[in-house]
C-alpha cells in the first residue's frame, strides 16, 4: 500500500509539474523596441511616453527617438505614443512573440509648440515641459524662411525685435527680447559665449545657416541656468552628422540687388547695389565618425556711398560615437569681416546751420571672432549622464577711423584714429544630469570662464584685464502627471564685480490633449559692462568703479498654450520684472569727471500673443502682438522709457506642397519705436508700418539623389520708406535670388 502511495505521488507531482511547465514556459516573455520621429520637421522626438496598454510596461524615448521594452508577456497588444503638445498615436495588434523583439516605429503629428530645446534645461527637453518661454526656429524653418542672415529670421518670432538696417551685412545686428535692448541678451554657438565683455556686441548673424540645426530663444531671465542674462538668451544649435546611409554635399548661392535708402536731410548719400552670397559644405558619417566642413562667403556694395563688405565663415565639426551612450564632438568656427561704414547724425534743427552733424565719420572696419569647443559625453548608467566642455572663443577687431566736417563733438577734420583690440574667453563646463524615473531629473553643474579684455592700443591708459569667473548650478524638475515642478539655482562669483546667488521656482501644467499652463519666478541679474568696474571708457573718460553691482531683478512670468482644435492654436504670455541697481551714469569724486552707480530702479513688464492654424493640405499662418512698457521709477516717480520697440506686430503664411517641393511664404511685421515726444520731429523713426518679405521655392529631383532648388526673396515688398530708429534706415523694395543644389 506504501509502495502504491508513493507511486501515485510520483505520478501526481509528475503531472502538476508538466502542468505548470506550459505556463512557465509561456512566461517568456519577447521584447519591442523601436524609434519615433516628428512628422513635420523628420527629427527624433525624446521624453515620448510608450505605453503597451494592458500591461505596466513602458519606455521614454532617448535623444534620438528610439526607445526599448523589455520581457513583454507574449500576446497581441495596443501601442499608445504620448507627448505633451503632440497627438497621440495608438497602434493596434502589435504581436508580441515570445522570445522575440518586435520592431515598431511611429511618427507623432504636432499638436502646438512641438519642438524641443538644450538651453532651457541645459538638457534635451519638450518645450511642454519648461516653464520658461522659449521660442525655437528649426533648419526647416530657416530653410522655409525669406532671410538673408539667421538674425533676420529672428524678426518674425513675436517678442524679437532686430534693428535691420544692417540688411545684409555681417556686422553686428542689435536687437531687443521682450524691449529689453542687446547689452542684456546672452548670445551663445552650442552653448560657448559668443557676446563680447565689453559692450556683448557680437557677429551672431554672420553664422552660415548650413551650419545650425536650430536657433534657441528664451525669453525673459534664466539666470539660474547660464547666469547674466537678464532680457533672454539666443543659443545657435549646430548640427551632429549622425545615421547618414550617405553623405550630403550642398553648393549654395545667392544674389540680391537693393535700392538706395532714404536718409532724409541726412550727408549719407544712400546708394543702390548688389549683394552676392556663396556657401558650400558637406557633412555625413563613415560608421562611427561624423564630420561637417563648410565655408560661407559674403561681397556687399553697402548701402551707402563709402560702404562695402567683404566677410568669410569657416565651420567645422567632427564627431565620434565610441557606443550608442558614449561621444566627443569638436567644433569650430572663424568669420572674418572686413568693412566700410559711414556714419553720421544729422541735427540741423537742434544745432544750427553752422553745426550740422553731432558726428560725422568714415570707418574700416577689420575683425576676426573664432569659437571653438570640446565636447565629450556619457552615460554612466541609462540613467545618469555626465559631460564636459572645453569652450573658447576669441574676436580681434581693427577699424581706423577718419572724421569729416562739420560735426559738434569731434576731432578736427581730417584727423584719423586706429582701434585695436582683444577679447577672449576660455573655459569649461562640468555638468551631470540624472533622470532614474519619468517623474524626476536633476541637472548640476560647475561652469568656469578665464576672461581677457587686451585694450592697450584703443586706451592708452587702459591695462590689458583679466577676468575669472566660476559658477556653480543646479536645476531639479519633479513630475506628478500633467503637473510638473521646477526649481533652482546657480551661484556665480566674477572677479570684477563679487558675486551673485539666483534662485529660480516654476511650474508647468499639462492638461487635456493638447493644453499647458506655464509659470516661473526667477532672480536675475545683468554683469556690468567690464570697463565700468575694471576700465576706462572711451567716451568722455569715465572713471570705472570697481565697487559696481550688477543689476538685479525679480522676474515672474506666466503663459497659457493651447490645440484642442487640431487645426488651431493659441499661445499668451506675460512678464513682470521689478528691477534694481540699475546702472547709470554719476558724478564722480574727481570734480569734472563722471562714473558709473547703481542707483536707478525699473519696472519692465508686457505681454505677447499668437494665434496660428494649420491644415492638411499645407496651407499654414499665423498673427501675433508684443507689447513693452518700460519705467524708471526712481524716487517712487514712474517715468516711460523711450527707444524701445513698445508695440510690435508679425503676421506669416505659408503653403508648402510636399509632393511638388513648391513654397510660397509671405511674412510682415509691425513695429512702434516709443520715441521720445520732445525729439519726435527731430528723430522721426518712420516706423506703424506694415512690412513685407516674400519667399518662392521650388524644387527639382533629378537623377540619382541629387536636388536642384531655386528661391527668390522680395524684401519690402510694398516699397515703403521704413526706418527701424532714426539712425537706422532700410532700403526700399529689394530682391533676392538664389540656387542651390544638394547631392544626397
Amino acid at each position: 500500500m506504501t509502495k502504491k502511495l508513493r507511486v501515485l505521488g510520483i505520478l501526481f507531482l509528475g503531472a502538476l509539474l508538466f502542468g505548470f511547465a506550459g505556463p512557465l514556459q509561456a512566461q517568456l516573455g519577447g521584447d519591442l523596441k523601436g524609434k519615433v520621429i516628428d512628422a513635420n520637421e523628420k527629427m527624433p522626438l525624446p521624453t515620448v511616453k510608450v505605453t503597451v496598454a494592458g500591461t505596466k510596461k513602458f519606455a521614454l524615448t532617448a535623444t534620438d527617438g528610439t526607445f526599448v521594452i523589455e520581457d513583454i508577456p507574449p500576446g497581441v497588444y495596443k501601442v499608445v505614443f504620448e507627448l505633451a503638445g503632440f497627438i497621440p498615436e495608438t497602434r493596434k495588434d502589435v504581436t508580441i512573440a515570445s522570445e522575440q523583439t518586435a520592431v515598431l516605429n511611429a511618427t507623432l503629428t504636432v499638436g502646438f509648440a512641438h519642438e524641443v530645446t538644450v538651453t532651457a534645461r541645459r538638457e534635451v527637453e519638450s518645450l511642454q515641459k519648461v516653464p520658461q518661454n522659449v521660442a525655437v526656429l528649426t533648419e526647416t524653418q530657416l530653410a522655409q524662411t525669406p532671410h538673408v542672415n539667421i538674425v533676420q529670421a529672428l524678426n518674425n518670432i513675436p517678442g524679437v525685435d532686430v534693428e535691420t538696417g544692417s540688411g545684409s551685412t555681417a556686422l553686428g545686428t542689435f536687437m531687443y527680447i521682450d524691449g529689453y535692448d542687446d547689452v542684456y541678451i546672452r548670445k551663445m554657438v552650442d552653448g560657448v559665449d559668443i557676446g563680447e565683455v565689453v559692450n556683448n556686441w557680437s557677429m551672431l548673424n554672420s553664422f552660415p545657416q548650413e551650419m545650425i540645426d536650430q536657433v534657441e530663444v528664451v525669453k525673459g531671465g534664466s539666470s539660474s541656468v547660464w547666469g547674466s542674462n537678464m532680457g533672454g538668451i539666443i543659443n545657435i544649435v549646430t548640427k551632429r552628422p549622425r545615421d547618414l546611409t550617405r553623405p550630403q554635399f550642398t553648393l549654395k548661392t545667392a544674389y540680391s540687388h537693393f535700392g538706395a535708402m532714404d536718409f532724409g536731410g541726412g550727408n549719407a548719400i544712400g546708394v543702390a547695389g548688389d549683394n552676392i552670397d556663396y556657401s558650400a559644405n558637406i557633412l555625413g558619417n563613415v560608421k562611427r565618425f561624423g564630420y561637417m566642413v563648410g565655408f560661407d562667403g559674403i561681397r556687399n556694395d553697402g548701402f551707402v556711398q563709402y560702404g562695402r563688405e567683404k566677410n568669410l565663415s569657416y565651420f567645422g565639426k567632427l564627431s565620434y560615437d565610441f557606443s550608442d551612450d558614449t561621444f566627443i564632438d569638436v567644433l569650430y568656427n572663424s568669420n572674418r569681416m572686413n568693412t566700410q561704414n559711414l556714419a553720421f547724425l544729422y541735427l540741423p534743427d537742434l544745432l544750427g546751420p553752422d553745426f550740422p552733424y553731432y558726428w560725422n565719420y568714415q570707418a574700416d572696419y577689420r575683425g576676426t571672432s573664432s569659437v571653438a569647443s570640446l565636447r565629450f559625453s556619457t552615460n554612466i548608467t541609462p540613467a545618469l549622464n555626465l559631460e564636459t566642455q572645453l569652450k573658447y572663443n576669441r574676436s580681434d577687431f581693427d577699424g581706423t577711423t577718419e572724421y569729416l566736417d562739420g560735426s559738434l563733438y569731434q576731432p578736427p577734420a581730417g584727423t584719423i584714429e586706429t582701434t585695436h583690440y582683444i577679447d577672449q574667453k576660455l573655459g569649461f563646463t562640468l555638468k551631470g544630469s540624472y533622470r532614474p524615473s519619468e517623474a524626476f531629473s536633476i541637472v548640476s553643474g560647475l561652469d568656469y570662464y578665464r576672461i581677457k579684455a587686451d585694450f592697450s592700443d584703443f586706451i592708452a591708459t587702459q591695462p590689458v584685464i583679466f577676468v575669472d569667473s566660476v559658477a556653480p548650478f543646479v536645476n531639479a524638475e519633479y513630475r506628478i502627471g500633467g503637473l510638473g515642478l521646477h526649481a533652482g539655482a546657480r551661484y556665480d562669483y566674477d572677479s570684477s564685480f563679487g558675486d551673485q546667488l539666483s534662485p529660480s521656482i516654476g511650474a508647468t501644467l499639462n492638461f487635456l490633449k493638447a493644453s499647458l499652463f506655464r509659470v516661473n519666478v526667477a532672480r536675475t541679474f545683468k554683469v556690468p559692462p567690464l570697463w565700468y568696474t575694471l576700465g576706462v571708457s572711451y567716451f568722455d573718460q569715465i572713471l570705472p568703479n570697481p565697487d559696481l553691482k550688477p543689476e538685479r531683478a525679480w522676474a515672474y512670468s506666466a503663459g497659457f498654450e493651447t490645440q484642442e482644435l487640431r487645426f488651431l492654436y493659441m499661445k499668451l504670455s506675460g512678464y513682470y520684472h521689478r528691477m534694481t541697481d540699475g546702472i547709470v551714469r554719476v558724478p564722480a569724486d574727481t570734480e569734472g569727471r563722471f562714473t558709473w552707480g547703481n542707483i536707478s530702479e525699473f519696472i519692465r513688464k508686457g505681454y505677447e500673443a499668437e494665434l496660428g492654424f494649420q491644415t492638411p493640405i499645407g496651407l499654414t499662418g499665423y498673427v501675433g502682438t508684443n507689447y513693452n512698457k518700460h519705467e524708471n521709477t526712481t524716487g517712487g516717480e514712474a517715468v516711460i522709457l523711450t527707444w524701445i520697440p513698445t508695440r510690435t506686430h508679425k503676421a506669416g503664411l505659408k503653403f508648402l506642397l510636399e509632393k511638388a517641393d513648391f513654397l510660397v511664404n509671405l511674412r510682415a511685421r509691425w513695429i512702434w519705436w516709443n520715441m521720445d515726444p520732445g525729439l519726435s520731429e527731430l528723430f522721426d523713426p518712420h516706423d506703424k508700418k506694415w512690412i513685407f518679405d516674400f519667399r518662392i521655392s521650388k524644387g527639382f529631383m533629378l537623377q540619382g539623389n541629387t536636388r536642384i532648388g531655386i528661391f527668390l526673396d522680395i524684401f519690402n515688398l510694398t516699397n515703403q520708406i521704413a526706418w527701424d530708429r532714426s539712425d537706422m534706415p532700410n532700403p526700399r523694395r529689394w530682391g533676392q535670388v538664389g540656387l542651390e543644389i544638394n547631392f544626397k
